[in-house]
C-alpha cells in the first residue's frame, strides 16, 4: 500500500455538517425571517411565531382563500427555503398574496413594521424579502441600513420586470454590509426572461434557481422563489458555522457563484449563478487548515496563509518518516482516521477531507533520483563525476550537473499517469565536492548536494570500481545510518586525522536543506573512528547526534504531522571484509535514541523518548565475470522504532459548543504488525568502452513495517551510452 501525494484536496464532502447543524441549532438558534404572504402551518416547515402585519394579528397562516390545491405564494417561499435550511423559520405576513388590487401603502407599512420587529430579534440571522409587490420593491427602506448594522443577512429580490436594473429597494441597499440581490434562473442557469438583471448592483448580485418545482423543463418561476432559496442557503451556511458574520456569509455565497455571461462580474449575471445549496455548502474557499487541539472556531475569517488554530495546510504535502508511517498511517486502524478528517476553509467552515491523499512517506526506498545519480558516479571518492586535481593546493575538485527527478518521486510514482503525482520534477541537480590533503595526517573534504552515505556510510571504505564507484543499489539507503540524514543528497564536511596507517578519526557535519520542497532541514554532527585490522578488513564506529527542525525521523517540517524539533543520538557500527580478490562483504548495525519537542499546531503531541535500530548486510563484487562489471547484493532492515509513544488526535467533528471534537488515543509507535526487510541486487557491465547494460532488482517485504498493504518489487533493465 502506498499513500500518494496530491497537491489539491480531493473528495471533500459535507457529511458532518448535518450533525453539527442539529447541535448548533439547539444551543444557538439560527432563524430565517421570510417577508411574504401567509403560510400553510405544515409541521415540516419548522415554523416559529411571527406576525401578520398586513392584518395586524398573530395568525400568520394563509388567508388567501384560494383553492386548497393551489400553494400560496408565502407557503411556496417557505417550502423553498427549507430545501437547504433545517432551522427555524419566522413568517412575517406583509401582503395578502393578491397579484392585483393590493393596497401598496398597506404593504409598505406592513413591511417596515416587520423589519422593525426583526431588528429586535437577535435569533433572526437571515431576512428574505421575497415579496414582489410594488409596496415592497419600489421604495427604499431606511430600516435596511439598521438591519445591516445589526449583522443580519438580507436577501432582496431583484424584481421581475425584465429590466436591466433591479428594483429600487435593491439599488438603494446593495452597498450595505450583509445585503445580497437575487435574480432568477431556470434549471440550467439561464436568466429567466422576467428576471431583472444585475445592472449597477452587479458586485452583490447572484442569480439563483427560481423555479417553483424541481421540473427542469418548467418555466414557472420568479425572483421571489430564487430569493427564498438563497435565504435558505444563507441560513444553512450559518448552521455550518454560526460564527460567520453577515458580510462573510454573503462573501461565501458570492464566491461560490458560477461565472456566467461575460467573464467575471457583469451587468447581467452579476457575480454568477447558484443552482443549488451544495454549490455553496460544499465549496471550499481558500486554503484549508486542519484544526489541532485545543481550538475554537475563529470569529473572523482566517488569513489566506492558514492558521486560526489549525496546523498545516490541508492542501500541502505532509511528509512522514518511514519509521512512523506504518503505525500512524498504514495499519488498518489508523489508516481510516485521516480519510475522514475535519478541515476548515478560510472562513472556518467545516468539511470532511481524505487527508491521507496529502501524505508522502519518506521511507528512503525506490527513489529514482538516487538510482540515476548512482549511474552517473565515477570513481571519485566524492561521488561526484568530473574531477580536476590542483597540485599546488593538493586538492581534488569534482563537480557534476545533471537533470534528475525530485528526490521524493519514487519508482511507482515515476511511472504513474500525468496528474497522479503531486510533486513536480526538478530540472537540474548540481553537485560539487572538494578533497584537500592538509598535511601528512590531516585531510579535509566538503561536498554540496552529494550522497551522505558515500561520505560517512559503511560503503565508503569499499574498494571502488573504476567505472561504477562503490555500489549502485536502487534505494541508496543500504549501509547508512540516521546520522547521514534522511535524504539522498546533503551538504557535508569532514576533518580526518590518521594516527597511523591502521587507524583514523573523523569529525563530520551533514546538513540537509529541503526547505524549497518540504521545509525540511536537519544538521548532524558525528565522530567517526576507523580501524583496519588487516589490508582486507576494517571497521568504523560512529557516534553523534542529528537535530531535525520541525520533523522527527525523516518527516516533513511543520504541518499537522510535524513537531517543533527532534534530537536523535545514534551509535552505528560498520565493517567490511575483502573476502576474495573480487568480492567484499559490508555490513552495519545502528541504534538511536530520540527526544521530541511537540508542536502546538500538530496532531502529534506528548512524545515519549523513542528508541530505534537498523542494519544492513551486503556483498559487492568488482570485475567478476568481465573486466568491467560489478555485482551487488544487500539485505537490510530500515530504521524501526522499538519503543516510544505519542498522543495522536484527529479532528472528527464539531461539538454543540462550536469547539472541535477530536478522536485522541495514545499510540505505541513500536506497535506495528511486521518488520520490513529489503533485498536488493544488481549487475552492471560494459559491453565496450562506451556501452553499458544493467539489471536491477529490489524487493520490500512488509514496507514501512506493515504487512497489510502488500509487498513491493521492482525489476528494471538499463542501457547506457557513455560519452
Amino acid at each position: 500500500m502506498r499513500i500518494k501525494p496530491n497537491v489539491q484536496l480531493k473528495k471533500i464532502t459535507a457529511v458532518m455538517l448535518g450533525v453539527y447543524a442539529l447541535g448548533a441549532g439547539q444551543v444557538n438558534a439560527q432563524q430565517i425571517a421570510i417577508l411574504d404572504s401567509g403560510v400553510d402551518p405544515q409541521p415540516s416547515f419548522n415554523l416559529v411565531q411571527g406576525f401578520d402585519y398586513f392584518n395586524n394579528d398573530d395568525d400568520t397562516s394563509d388567508k388567501s382563500g384560494e383553492d386548497d390545491d393551489v400553494e400560496a405564494h408565502g407557503t411556496a417561499t417557505v417550502r423553498l427555503a427549507t430545501e437547504s435550511f433545517s432551522g427555524e423559520i419566522v413568517p412575517f405576513v406583509i401582503t395578502d398574496g393578491a397579484s392585483v388590487d393590493v393596497d401598496q401603502v398597506q404593504v409598505r407599512t406592513a413591511r417596515d413594521s416587520a423589519l422593525s420587529d426583526i431588528l429586535g430579534r437577535s435569533s433572526v440571522r437571515v431576512i428574505g424579502i421575497t415579496n414582489n409587490s410594488l409596496g415592497v420593491t419600489n421604495s427604499s427602506a431606511p430600516l435596511i441600513s439598521n438591519l445591516s448594522g445589526a449583522g443580519k443577512v438580507i436577501a432582496i429580490t431583484a424584481g421581475d420586470g425584465g429590466s436591466t436594473q433591479p428594483n429600487a429597494l435593491s439599488t438603494s441597499s446593495f452597498n450595505l454590509s450583509g445585503v445580497v440581490i437575487v435574480g432568477a434562473t431556470d434549471a440550467s442557469g439561464e436568466l429567466l426572461p422576467g428576471s431583472n438583471q444585475a445592472g449597477t448592483t452587479s458586485n452583490k448580485y447572484v442569480a439563483v434557481n427560481g423555479l417553483l418545482g424541481n421540473d427542469p423543463d418548467s418555466i414557472e418561476g420568479d425572483t421571489s422563489y430564487a430569493t427564498a432559496r438563497l435565504s435558505g442557503i444563507a441560513g444553512a451556511v450559518l448552521l455550518q458555522n454560526p460564527d460567520l458574520t453577515a458580510e462573510e456569509v454573503v462573501e461565501v455565497i458570492l464566491m461560490s457563484a458560477e461565472d456566467r455571461g461575460e467573464d467575471g462580474t457583469d451587468s447581467v449575471y452579476g457575480r454568477g449563478v447558484i443552482l443549488n445549496a451544495q454549490q455553496v455548502l460544499n465549496n471550499v474557499i481558500g486554503p484549508v487548515v486542519v484544526p489541532t487541539p485545543p481550538v475554537t472556531p475563529p470569529a473572523t475569517p482566517m488569513p489566506s496563509s492558514g492558521g486560526g488554530g489549525g496546523g498545516g495546510g490541508g492542501g500541502a504535502i505532509l511528509l512522514v518518516g518511514g519509521a512512523l508511517a506504518g503505525v500512524l498511517l498504514l495499519n488498518r486502524k489508523s489508516s481510516t482516521k485521516l480519510e475522514k478528517t475535519l478541515v476548515l476553509d478560510s472562513y472556518g467552515r467545516s468539511f470532511e477531507a481524505d487527508l491521507s491523499q496529502q501524505v508522502e512517506i519518506n521511507d528512503g526506498a525506490l527513489h529514482l533520483n538516487q538510482f540515476f545519480y548512482s549511474l552517473k558516479q565515477q570513481a571519485a571518492n566524492s561521488s561526484v563525476g568530473s574531477q580536476v586535481y590542483l597540485p599546488r593546493l593538493k586538492s581534488t575538485v569534482a563537480f557534476q550537473a545533471t537533470a534528475l527527478v525530485d528526490p521524493r518521486i519514487d519508482m511507482i510514482e515515476y511511472f504513474a499517469m500525468p496528474g497522479d503525482v503531486g510533486i513536480e520534477a526538478k530540472n537540474k541537480t548540481v553537485s560539487l565536492a572538494v578533497e584537500s590533503k592538509l598535511s601528512q595526517r590531516f585531510d579535509f573534504s566538503a561536498g554540496y548536494n552529494v550522497s551522505p552515505n558515500q561520505e560517512f556510510g559503511g560503503a565508503k571504505n569499499l574498494e571502488r570500481h573504476s567505472r561504477f564507484g562503490a555500489s549502485s543499489f536502487i534505494t541508496g539507503q543500504s549501509f547508512g545510518s540516521v546520522l547521514s540524514g534522511f535524504s539522498t543528497q546533503a551538504n557535508t564536511s569532514s576533518l580526518s586525522y590518521r594516527s597511523s596507517d591502521k587507524s583514523s578519526i573523523k569529525l563530520g557535519l551533514v546538513s540537509v536543506d529541503q526547505t524549497e520542497r518540504f521545509n525540511q532541514t536537519s544538521l548532524s554532527a558525528l565522530l567517526e573512528g576507523s580501524y583496519q585490522f588487516t589490508d582486507n578488513a576494517g571497521m568504523t564506529l560512529q557516534f553523534g547526534q542529528i537535530k531535525e527542525n520541525g520533523s522527527v525521523l525523516g518527516g516533513g517540517a511543520s504541518g499537522v504531522l510535524g513537531v517543533d524539533h527532534s534530537l536523535t543520538y545514534a551509535l552505528n557500527l560498520a565493517g567490511n571484509i575483502k573476502a576474495t580478490n573480487k568480492f567484499s562483504v559490508v555490513g552495519n548495525y545502528g541504534v538511536g535514541r530520540t527526544r521530541v519537542e511537540s508542536s502546538d499546531s500538530s496532531l502529534l503531541n506528548d512524545f515519549s523518548t523513542l528508541t530505534s535500530d537498523w542494519y544492513s548486510l551486503g556483498l559487492i563484487g568488482n570485475n567478476v565475470f568481465r573486466t568491467n562489471d560489478q555485482i551487488g547484493f544487500a539485505f537490510s532492515q530500515p530504521l524501526k522504532v522499538r519503543s516510544g509513544s505519542v498522543n495522536y488526535s484527529i479532528p472528527v467533528g464539531r461539538l454543540d459548543s462550536g469547539r472541535i471534537g477530536f478522536d485522541t488515543e495514545r499510540v505505541n509507535l513500536s506497535d506495528t504488525n511486521a518488520t520490513e526487510q529489503t533485498v536488493e541486487a544488481y549487475y552492471r557491465t560494459m559491453l565496450n568502452h562506451k556501452l553499458e547494460v544493467g539489471g536491477f532488482v529490489s524487493y520490500r517485504k512488509n514496507p514501512n513495517h506493515i504487512s497489510d498493504g502488500g509487498d513491493e518489487g521492482i525489476v528494471m533493465a538499463t542501457v547506457r551510452y557513455w560519452q
